[in-house]
């Protein structure tokens, strides 16, 4: 099960990646009219969210700075930043290295229970999983504003 989440997580990610290849820092940031966020804040919060579920869930210390964590939370948005947020090429550079860390850092250890409960999850391997749905359903998301900023600069 272990290779599967790990591989499962890695491919989330490169297919997200692949979304944001060539992406501009002004394209990074447009809101199209009907949505709250942008590129940009879909990005951090993928790698935040995943940062959460990898590590807060049992108890082991974050490896991003808890500033930026809590600058892509659930009901954030870009409006309510007070502090400039990460350039796009630092961001993607923290996506592209999470995948690898948390396998690093978690082999041989996702069977273990969560100590944080979260939903109805018991072992940290289904919290993992999950947060690949999380980021699936971000990259559609991101997808979505993609398509909406096209149509609004025509």
């Amino acid at each position: 099960m272990e290779h599967i989440v790990f591989n499962q997580i890695e491919l989330h990610r490169s297919r997200t990646l692949e979304l944001v290849t060539g992406l501009s820092e002004s394209q990074a940031d447009i809101i199209p009219e009907g949505f709250n966020n942008n590129i940009r804040w879909h990005l951090g919060h993928i790698l935040t969210t995943q940062e959460r579920f990898a590590y807060r869930l049992i108890g082991e210390p974050l490896g991003l700075p808890e500033e930026l964590m809590n600058m892509f939370l659930n009901g954030t948005k870009p409006a309510d930043w007070q502090t400039a947020p990460p350039e796009l090429p630092s961001l993607i550079k923290l996506l592209q290295e999470q995948p690898g860390q948390i396998r690093q850092r978690l082999q041989g250890r996702l069977e273990q229970q969560i100590t944080v409960p979260f939903k109805d999850f018991k072992r940290h391997d289904e919290a993992l999983l999950f947060g690949t749905c999380h980021e699936a359903m971000h990259a559609g998301y991101i997808m979505a504003l993609k398509r909406a900023a096209a149509v609004a600069q025509r």
